[in-house]
């Protein structure tokens, strides 16, 4: 009689065993399909730029107002109906790097050196303030992005979640632009100087990072990292070559 009560007891459980995981099957089957979203991204970028190399015995100054803009077409790969899923694509990115510093190629392209423009516009009288309007060094940059996402019901549009990643990308144009006190000898200071020269000296082609973004709904915030440095390893920004630390608020209309 024990050995019949034990044995019924493991078929019984057996068979609720069996039953509560066709049951778990089932439910799995009637979840509703995931929706593909975030396929275009619009980021608001703030930045700044850790490491920043020396000029003229400071460290490159870096305006606490520089930002940036990117869009991203990101194709959307749930996982079955999992909250989980994969996502990759291409992004443009556009970054404002506002500094007071304007970064000079010495004849023969051997030497970098970096002119402060306060100094700059002062020359004549060290002892007067004038002020210049806007100074910045800028890329225009093409990104692959590839990131896992997690979504907390995700057949909905209205819900929590958020993605980790990783981005390589490369520096298709580079370009400082000047406004202010025109400082060339022999001209006036009183009038006004705007200059946009290419091919910045020095700024690295390859950049990589990694990045995160939370969020609700079509609205996130995140924060990037730019593990490739800014600027190329050169022995007269002695080791500071500047990582891009990018935080923002990001919306995805689709």
């Amino acid at each position: 009689m024990k050995r019949f009560c034990v044995s019924l007891m493991v078929i019984c459980f057996a068979l609720s065993a069996a039953y509560m995981q066709t049951d778990r099957t089932d439910q799995t089957k009637k979840l509703p399909k995931p929706k593909k979203q975030d396929v275009i991204l619009f980021n608001f970028n703030w930045m700044t730029m850790l490491n920043a190399p020396k000029g003229q015995g400071d460290s490159m100054w870096i305006s606490p107002f520089s930002r940036g803009f990117d869009i991203a077409l990101m194709y959307d790969i749930p996982f079955g109906r999992s909250p989980i899923s994969f996502a990759t694509g291409i992004n443009f990115a556009f970054e404002n790097i506002f500094t007071n510093q304007i970064i000079r190629d010495s004849a023969g392209g051997n030497k970098l050196y970096f002119d402060n423009i306060d100094p700059m516009i002062n020359r004549d009288n060290p002892t007067t303030k004038r002020d210049w309007l806007k100074a910045k060094i800028s890329t225009a940059i093409i990104e692959l992005p590839v990131e896992f996402r997690f979504r907390l019901k995700p057949h909905k549009r209205n819900t929590f979640k958020f993605a980790v990643g990783f981005k390589i990308g490369y520096v298709i144009d580079s370009w400082q632009k000047y406004s202010g006190p025109n400082y060339y000898p022999g001209e006036d200071l009183a009038t006004n100087l705007r200059q946009v020269t290419f091919d910045v000296p020095a700024v690295s082609r390859f950049r990589y990072g990694v990045y995160g973004r939370i969020g609700y709904s079509r609205f996130n915030v995140f924060v990037n990292y730019s593990i490739g440095s800014f600027f190329e390893n050169r022995a007269e920004f002695n080791g500071r070559t500047g990582n891009v630390l990018t935080v923002g608020f990001n919306f995805a209309p689709f």
